[in-house]
């Protein structure tokens, strides 16, 4: 019995022994994960702060490092619902992390009032339970938007040496505060810088040019109090008065309402000989003033009126006056810019009208299809991408009841939707049959072409609003303006 007693009490010793060696073993090497340092781990971050804007996404980054090995790294902040953890032991069981780049992608919400800040605590841990806690604060204020030139000088201007001064009538704004404006012309060692402030600003300066022909370039750069930028550029051409290639006809009194269009303002003229020009317009509203500009986005440099001492046109827009159409209806006006002769008078399109409110019908490929017209394309609000089918959404215009060459409708627009279409006769198999109109192929959509012609230039909504298309089919001109 004393020997059965002594191997039990033996066996119960190793048993013991064993076991404390076991306990010994996990306590010291931290559940089977040897020690190597035993320190905590180390967490660098890129930033301490971190800005976004309402509905921007952003990105917490850094780097984790643990010699001993990385367990998790946890992110929590409760405004943002955020409790998120990077469980490295089972994303990689069969291995140790020992370095980890983190980058972490939070969806901003467009519920954000742009005040917000939020401390974000990150907790590394590693395989000891050894933990490092650093707080990142995501704010909201941030400013990641350019400032825009709500105005700004054609690409080419010409400047005459009668008159051999420089105005600028620059508008910007910005989302946020303005900080500067320069304007740049290196060959007359032209640098001028503006400090401005709040979200709008307007430049109005006169530049004295040399009094010989020559060409210049100048940038003009905007600049907002974070550092975004937007630069405009424009070669300024001395010279005396040139037979202008382009001419546009402004039935517009301010100078940014020949940019806040998406299309179409100011309208291309013809040019019918040299220094000669034609312009057929219809007046929808009696008494509209126009003018006449060589260059789209300014009434300067050079804007054509009436000199009301001569009678004539005058190419100085701080003497001319606008042209006054009293009446409703079509209008011809023919001028000489040298001479500085012009006629307005009554005119009657020679395009047949036709009768497109959809109440009568015309035959295409042996069907019968109401005589109505559609914008088909991309970025039509309520509209599926190029459709020309009336049963299915296509986009339909208006006649006017008053004027049967005109075609029109409002759209809602969001800003940077993009937009491009065709103008083109419905069809109820979503064909593309005739009459459609295209464009001449310039850059910005200047004249339509019937039934031929190059796609349109794709054209980004500059701001949120109801904008009106109207197009002219004696006219060949489409237009889209904001209307609200």
């Amino acid at each position: 019995m004393a020997t059965k007693s002594n191997y039990l009490r033996r066996l119960l010793l190793c048993a013991f022994a064993v076991i404390a060696g076991l306990s010994l073993q996990s306590c010291s090497s931290d559940d089977d994960y040897p020690t190597v340092d035993g320190q905590a781990p180390i967490l660098t971050l890129s930033s301490a702060q971190l800005k976004t804007e309402p509905g921007r996404d952003f990105t917490i980054s850094g780097i984790a490092k643990d010699a001993d090995g990385i367990k998790s790294i946890r992110l929590v902040n409760e405004g943002l619902n955020l409790d998120k953890t990077i469980d490295f032991l089972e994303y990689y069981p069969d291995s140790l992390i020992h370095e980890y780049n983190l980058s972490y992608a939070y969806k901003g919400s467009k519920d954000w009032k742009g005040t917000e800040s939020f401390p974000v605590a990150i907790t590394v841990e590693d395989v000891g339970g050894r933990t490092t806690t650093q707080t990142l604060t995501v704010s909201t204020d941030g400013d990641f938007s350019n400032p825009v030139f709500t105005t700004a000088p054609s690409s080419q201007l010409t400047v005459l040496l009668q008159n051999p001064k420089l105005t600028l009538n620059t508008t910007v704004t910005d989302n946020k505060n303005l900080g500067y404006i320069v304007v740049s012309i290196p060959d007359l060692n032209t640098h001028d810088s503006i400090s401005i402030s709040g979200t709008k600003y307007t430049l109005s300066k006169v530049y004295d040019m040399p009094t010989k022909e020559a060409s210049y370039a100048m940038t003009i750069t905007v600049g907002d109090a974070v550092g975004n930028r937007t630069t405009t550029s424009s070669k300024i051409t001395v010279s005396d008065l040139p037979d202008f290639d382009n001419m546009y006809l402004a039935d517009v009194t301010e100078a940014s309402e020949l940019s806040s269009d998406l299309y179409g303002v100011p309208m291309l003229i013809e040019h019918t000989g040299k220094y000669q020009y034609t312009a057929h317009y219809y007046n929808k509203k009696a008494g509209t003033p126009i003018r006449f500009i060589p260059q789209k986005t300014d009434f300067q440099p050079i804007c054509f009126g009436e000199d009301p001492n001569t009678g004539l046109l005058t190419s100085n827009p701080s003497v001319g006056k606008a042209i006054t159409l009293k009446d409703v209806g079509y209008y011809e006006i023919t001028f000489n810019t040298v001479t500085g002769e012009y006629d307005v008078n009554k005119w009657t399109p020679t395009t047949p009208s036709m009768i497109l409110d959809g109440s009568q019908s015309v035959t295409l490929d042996g069907d019968a299809q109401p005589a109505q017209i559609c914008l088909a394309g991309s970025g039509l609000p309520g509209a599926s991408n190029w459709n020309t089918n009336p049963n299915s959404g296509a986009f339909i215009l208006n006649q006017d009841k008053t004027n049967p060459y005109r075609l029109y409708r409002e759209m809602k627009l969001t800003k940077d939707a993009k937009v491009s279409f065709t103008i083109s006769q419905t069809h109820t198999r979503g064909w593309w049959p005739e009459p459609y109109w295209r464009f001449n192929g310039s850059d910005e959509n200047e004249k339509n072409v019937k039934n031929a012609g190059d796609n349109m230039k794709e054209v980004v909504v500059p701001a949120d609003g109801t904008y009106l298309f109207e197009f002219d089919y004696a006219l060949l001109r489409s237009r889209i303006v904001l209307v609200k």
